[in-house]
């Protein structure tokens, strides 16, 4: 049988006055005080760290801080949080790596039951909010129960979020709606977009090579058809295909560009003898 903090942390209805969480509440404000109190920054993001259920790197939080029980709050890393910021956790609060939040800002996921009989007698309930890494909440801003903001969020300031959002938009008003898209460019971080960039660039140098080796085969092509040479000259492409072999510096390289100046020589071939053919 579940306790009611079991029941709290997993958002169905429970009692509030529950003697555990009450004598946890009462915990969590001596914590605060501490905290709130506290004018050595490293101090009170250490205070921070021991209090929230999970933190990871740099931790700033300026006072006044507000929280039911602190354990329910997990943040990313370098999360900083501006004055006066209120944390309902009677269910999880998740935030991403390199979070800001303006001043005044609350996020909630405390719920009370919509009928008064049941609200009166100490039920209560609660939905869990998650912020994604990048999210940039403005001052004032307001998550209710069950919010989810993927990555690159950015929420205008006096904002009230009823809903979830995914990546990449800007969201504002009261219930706050898309404004806008957030245009994420690929940067060189991503190893693979890296790569291929510089291959973009090294095959554009390559085209112009086999640009100019294609106007000397077509020179080529114009001396043979004039005196009247075969097309195919053995022992020219085997000797072609052994320099290019000595300039490869990487042997695990050298057969691969081997093979792939055999292609070039045949194409090459097939150009020459529609040249000397008169085909165009």
């Amino acid at each position: 049988m579940k306790t009611e903090k079991e029941k709290m942390i997993a958002g169905e209805l429970y009692f509030s006055e529950d003697p555990e969480l009450v004598a946890e509440r009462k915990q969590s404000r001596l914590q605060m005080r501490l905290i709130n109190q506290e004018l050595d920054d490293a101090i009170r993001s250490q205070l921070i760290k021991e209090t929230f259920g999970q933190t990871a790197g740099k931790v700033y939080i300026e006072p006044q801080l507000h929280f039911d029980y602190g354990y329910n709050i997990s943040v990313g890393k370098n999360f900083y949080a501006n004055f006066n910021c209120t944390f309902l956790d009677v269910c999880p609060i998740t935030i991403g790596d390199n979070c800001m939040i303006g001043p005044n800002t609350q996020l909630l996921t405390a719920l009370h039951p919509l009928n008064p009989v049941k609200r009166n007698s100490g039920l209560e309930s609660g939905k869990p909010i998650t912020l994604g890494n990048n999210v940039w909440l403005g001052g004032g801003v307001i998550l209710l129960p069950g919010v989810t903001l993927g990555d690159n969020v950015v929420v205008a300031a006096g904002s009230v979020v009823t809903k979830s959002f995914g990546d990449n938009v800007v969201v504002g008003g009261n219930p706050a709606r898309i404004i806008k898209n957030i245009e994420i460019e690929r940067t060189e971080a991503d190893p693979l977009a890296a790569q291929r960039k510089k291959i973009d660039g090294l095959d554009q140098q390559i085209a112009h090579l086999l640009e100019a080796r294609m106007d000397a085969v077509a020179e080529i092509a114009a001396i043979k058809k004039q005196g009247a040479t075969q097309v195919l000259d053995t022992k020219r492409e085997e000797k072609v295909i052994e320099n290019i072999g000595e300039a490869v510096k990487n042997p695990d390289y050298r057969e691969t560009i081997q093979e792939t100046f055999k292609d070039v020589m045949k194409h090459s071939r097939m150009y020459q003898a529609k040249k000397i053919k008169g085909v165009d």
